[in-house]
């Protein structure tokens, strides 16, 4: 400015104008914010706020095989936001058909769990039946799945009969003895051979011959006829018509016969059928060899060679071997009690005409002698003179008690597939009377009383061996 007088000039400076920014009206956005963007080339932006995001909308879904997508929109800048969603957990889903193989049945998942898993449950038909020079066959079909298998069966072995096995459902026995077939029990037993005769003397010296036991390092001959009821035998006849070589051998422990079991076995080139370790041998008085009194055993269930039956499969097959025939319900095997006589009556001549007992012992018809009482004629007789049961099957009721595998134990309610009985004990079970016992002893369901220590021997007790059916 100028004075008005002299003329002077003044000057000052004057401030810069403020700066006026423009922004766009469209929104710029991240995923975190939005603004408005400087249009006038400086680095400033205007209203920038985070999102204000509206609901999650999926826009794939997730399976157990894929994730999935979802989505969320700002209600201000319209920016989207997504996200994946995790694959589903997976939820089994198990077919309602049964899937099988040989090992059972299950209701499979696609992811492979299996449901309600369980082994087949066989309905057996036999398509071919053994014979001594061929295989037989049979076909199982389970009764749940309906899944097929086919076995062989084994060439039936000289001097045995094929025993087919079943399920038996028990049931209170109003004219027997109970048995091991009770009310409340369902026993499965396998198909097996069993010997038709009592094991003879003659059979048992032929095996046992040579035969040696080592106890605490030291080696002993094992007696290859350790009978009483011998040739020269001062107390036990030798009946006319009795071969002595086929008379049942008998003064065996249960050891003994177990023993044979596994020899023989071997002889024939088969799988035996115990372990057994020796602990104590002892010598009868005029005996050349010892008997096995005390031994360590157990049983190879999947042996295919020779053993002796376990009590179920003894009943089973004393009884005719099929709970659907009248002679299952007989007293005695292979017949049934004289009419009018209870199955415990002491005589029964029921009994005369498939077995002997100590009141037909010297003529083989019920008297009145008891050969227990000090009467001369008594002792085994030759096996098979008597009459076989509907197997084939002699001697099973009478002549000589005989070994079961099992300790003796209480038979239980329940179900059970090819049982050997109590898994300890002190007694070992023998079953179907004797020459010198009473009738009610050979009755087929009779088991009270029946046991003794697996180191006793004595006039009156032998065995018979059976073997699996399973092809070898």
């Amino acid at each position: 400015r100028s004075c008005t007088v002299c003329g002077y000039t003044a000057t000052e400076a004057i401030e810069k104008l403020a700066r006026t920014h423009k922004f766009a009206e469209s929104w710029s956005k991240d995923a975190t914010y939005h603004w408005h963007a400087a249009t006038c080339g400086h680095d400033v932006t205007d209203s920038k706020t985070a999102h204000t995001f509206g609901n999650w909308t999926t826009t794939k879904e997730a399976t157990e095989e894929a994730e999935g997508s979802k989505e969320r929109t700002c209600t201000v800048c319209g920016y989207t936001a997504t996200e994946v969603i995790e694959k589903l957990d997976h939820t089994h889903k198990f077919a309602t058909e049964w899937t099988s193989d040989a090992t059972g049945h299950w209701h499979a998942c696609n992811c492979g769990e299996k449901s309600e898993f369980a082994t087949h449950t066989f309905e057996w038909e036999i398509t071919q039946n053994p014979t001594e020079t061929e295989k037989g066959e049979k076909t199982g079909t389970c009764t749940v799945c309906d899944y097929n298998e086919t076995v062989e069966i084994a060439k039936i072995p000289e001097e045995f009969v094929f025993v087919k096995g079943d399920t038996v459902t028990g049931a209170t026995n109003e004219n027997n003895y109970e048995g091991v077939f009770i009310e409340g029990r369902t026993v499965t037993l396998s198909d097996f051979y069993m010997g038709k005769y009592e094991v003879t003397q003659e059979e048992y010296a032929s095996v046992m011959e040579g035969q040696k036991v080592t106890v605490n390092g030291t080696d002993y001959a094992l007696e290859s006829n350790p009978s009483y009821c011998t040739a020269d035998s001062t107390s036990y006849t030798l009946f006319n018509g009795d071969v002595q070589e086929k008379r049942p051998v008998e003064g065996v422990t249960w050891f003994d016969a177990v023993w044979y079991c596994n020899a023989l076995s071997e002889k024939e080139g088969l799988t035996k059928a115990y372990n057994i370790e020796v602990t104590e041998v002892k010598q009868e008085r005029g005996k050349t060899g010892y008997y096995i009194y005390g031994a360590n055993v157990t049983l190879n269930k999947n042996a295919t060679g020779y053993r002796l039956p376990t009590e179920a499969e003894w009943e089973y097959a004393a009884r005719g071997g099929d709970p659907t025939k009248d002679d299952w319900n007989y007293i005695f095997s292979g017949a049934d009690t004289a009419a009018g006589v209870s199955y415990d009556s002491y005589q029964n001549s029921g009994l005369d005409s498939v077995g002997w007992y100590c009141y037909n012992n010297i003529t083989g018809i019920t008297g009145d002698s008891d050969v227990t009482k000090n009467v001369s004629g008594k002792g085994t007789h030759q096996v098979g003179k008597k009459a076989a049961n509907r197997l084939g099957l002699y001697d099973m009721s009478g002549n000589v008690y005989e070994w079961c595998y099992d300790w003796k134990g209480t038979v239980s309610a329940g179900t059970e597939s090819d049982p050997t009985g109590a898994t300890s004990g002190l007694l070992r079970v023998y079953r179907g009377g004797s020459w010198n016992f009473y009738a009610y002893d050979a009755t087929v369901s009779y088991r009270v009383n029946i046991g003794t220590g697996p180191y006793h021997r004595n006039h009156y007790r032998g065995f018979r061996v059976v073997r699996s059916a399973l092809a070898q």
